[in-house]
């Protein structure tokens, strides 16, 4: 019996593989690397799988909802939820994305409902993503530690003993673990003087790692355009700031010295694939179902940066949220 979670009645509810969790926490996403990945993925997610009563999840005081003022008014309203997407790669391969805002309570009935979800559309593996503060240069590529459920015996693992504060996705992996299905976590590390603001190559760095795990063929042009940017920038800033050129070079050499890390590594490079006839044929009907059903741009902003005027729209959380008299 669900929690916290329902299926709306028209949704198809087939099998699918994979499941990625991608919920962000602001004030603990290093890099707004979550953050970026969801926007990433935003145009291949399709109609909702599930619907999350968000209201008695979401502690307001500590992640208020944005209020639009306008002529005088209060014009509109923008809180994230939590939504569960059906979503194809760029193949059309279907998947599942869970995305919105973490949830601040409830999390043992929460990870009951996670349960639900997997077993009533038949996932196999999840992916969660994690993004880590670090004193690593951003002129090294993105570095990240992958920890799975289910190891593999050939590869390295990090050999340490520690505690740490968990996300949801960690809690739902604990218990994922007692279980068998997969669940695998990428946690990319963060340059520390980027962890307030956006890195573009560490979202880059664990998109490019999860599709080389998954087999989706996920979207990276616009991280990769992203990622050059910031460094094209850097480049600029550094030569314009000597005292910053100097604590970059210092972090290039310590990395350099101390070699790679036992356990972390770096994802493969993403390659240009000439697409067949019939994935050519794919994506134009993806393309054009989009143009019958427009989605938001991808962008790289806040949404409160944004304009959201809401005043065409039913007064209530927002587009990830659960109507108040649902069951």
């Amino acid at each position: 019996m669900p929690n916290f979670v329902s299926f709306p009645a028209d949704a198809p509810d087939t099998p699918v593989d994979h499941l990625v969790m991608n919920l962000v926490d602001p004030a603990t996403d290093a890099g707004a690397v979550a953050r970026l990945v969801s926007q990433s993925l935003e145009p291949q997610r399709g109609e909702a799988a599930a619907l999350f009563h968000s209201d008695p999840l979401i502690d307001y005081r500590a992640s208020r909802p944005w209020m639009n003022f306008k002529d005088g008014r209060l014009a509109g309203i923008w809180n994230d939820g939590i939504v569960l997407s059906h979503a194809r790669d760029m193949e059309g391969k279907p998947f599942l994305h869970l995305h919105g805002q973490e949830p601040d309570f409830h999390w043992e009935a929460l990870c009951d409902d996670m349960m639900e979800i997997a077993e009533r559309f038949g996932v196999r593996r999840i992916f969660s993503l994690t993004a880590i503060g670090s004193a690593t240069p951003h002129t090294r590529p993105a570095d990240m530690l992958v920890r799975s459920t289910a190891p593999d015996p050939e590869k390295e693992t990090l050999q340490a003993d520690f505690w740490f504060q968990s996300s949801f996705a960690d809690f739902v992996e604990y218990h994922i673990a007692r279980t068998d299905l997969e669940m695998t976590n990428i946690a990319v590390r963060v340059p520390m003087y980027l962890a307030g603001h956006h890195y573009s190559a560490g979202a880059l760095g664990a998109l490019t790692m999860m599709a080389s795990l998954s087999d989706l063929r996920l979207p990276f042009g616009d991280l990769e355009q992203d990622a050059a940017k910031q460094s094209e920038e850097f480049s600029v800033l550094m030569g314009n700031n000597e005292e910053l050129a100097h604590i970059i070079h210092q972090m290039e050499k310590d990395y350099d010295e101390s070699g790679v890390t036992p356990g972390f590594v770096k994802a493969p490079q993403s390659e240009f694939v000439v697409p067949s006839l019939d994935e050519i044929g794919r994506a134009a009907e993806q393309f054009l179902a989009q143009m019958d059903n427009p989605g938001p741009a991808y962008s790289f902003e806040h949404p409160r940066d944004k304009d959201h005027d809401k005043e065409n729209k039913p007064k209530r959380r927002g587009k990830h949220s659960y109507p108040r008299d649902a069951q």
